[in-house]
């Protein structure tokens, strides 16, 4: 998997395996996003960019946050993928042309601390200006687009603390599960994880029984973390991460959900399903050693059964 040791890249290290059961490590880089942030970024094109993934839920969620807001025009992407060597590599035609030594998304991490330790994940928000990370936390980040943008409204202050609540929920019973099932050395935890994947998307699907989205009939944050795990969860969860017990498509209101949000404005064109096939097939050694890539399920992501209800 490999990480950052002081400074240094060591494609051996990784933490995230513990007596054959895989448990996410989260980074420790400290930023945070400050009100400087929230008050220049709507107006300072070319500053500002997003290192995302299209193949990570956690980036997906991030970057349809940024659609949504309207600050695509403001706010660059610069697409890391591919081939993990040194982790992320960042995919050419990018908007950091800038920085064009950075090859790898770990190169960014250093930039901000020179001797940082720790994994360097995707999404971060990145000062082009001052070349340093502004934040890597994927909720830090979707909660300023929100707070610059005047189209959204992520997270209502009359739901208080139940959309973190829910998002949390989502995080450790699917979110993180299927990467728990898939990752597994072991038969107990890779069946407690399934057992968690499928009992959570049970209770998400009675959640959804009447109503359009989590909350009723406005998107809030949990729906689009939601929707960000459930987008991948036939073309690669129930096949590669062995969550094959049921398939999204079999959950009649998950799936008109996911479609749902599918179909909103600018949403279908931040869905890459090569990308996404490819980065979790290809970058995967320990279980696909061959670098075999699963076809895409036949899946009519534009049916519109059910919408109109």
């Amino acid at each position: 998997m490999g990480m950052l040791i002081d400074g240094n890249w060591d494609d051996a290290a990784d933490r995230s395996m513990v007596s054959g059961k895989y448990r996410r490590e989260l980074s420790a880089l400290p930023t945070s996003i400050d009100a400087n942030f929230l008050r220049d970024a709507g107006n300072a094109k070319g500053r500002f960019f997003l290192v995302a993934s299209a193949s990570c839920p956690w980036s997906h969620g991030a970057v349809i946050a940024l659609v949504l807001a309207g600050l695509k025009d403001t706010i660059g992407i610069q697409w890391a993928g591919g081939a993990r060597r040194e982790g992320y590599g960042l995919l050419q035609g990018g908007l950091l042309s800038n920085r064009s030594d950075f090859e790898h998304v770990h190169q960014f991490y250093t930039s901000t601390v020179a001797d940082y330790t720790g994994r360097s994940t995707v999404p971060i928000l990145w000062d082009a200006a001052d070349s340093r990370i502004i934040s890597n936390s994927s909720a830090d980040i979707m909660s300023a687009f929100d707070g610059i943008s005047q189209r959204i409204d992520l997270r209502p202050t009359a739901l208080g603390n139940e959309v973190d609540d829910l998002t949390h929920y989502i995080f450790d019973g699917l979110s993180n599960a299927v990467y728990r099932a898939g990752k597994s050395q072991r038969q107990d935890e890779y069946d407690e994880a399934v057992d968690t994947v499928f009992g959570t998307l049970d209770t998400l699907e009675d959640r959804l029984e009447g109503q359009t989205f989590l909350f009723g009939g406005d998107l809030t944050m949990a729906d689009i973390r939601l929707f960000a795990t459930l987008v991948r969860f036939d073309t690669v969860y129930a096949t590669h991460f062995r969550c094959t017990r049921k398939r999204l498509v079999d959950y009649p209101l998950l799936w008109r959900f996911t479609r749902r949000i599918f179909q909103m404005p600018g949403i279908r064109q931040t869905v890459d399903f090569d990308e996404i096939r490819y980065g979790y097939y290809v970058n995967d050694g320990d279980h696909n050693p061959n670098g075999i890539i699963g076809q895409q399920p036949e899946i009519n992501w534009e049916s519109q059964e059910g919408l109109s209800e």
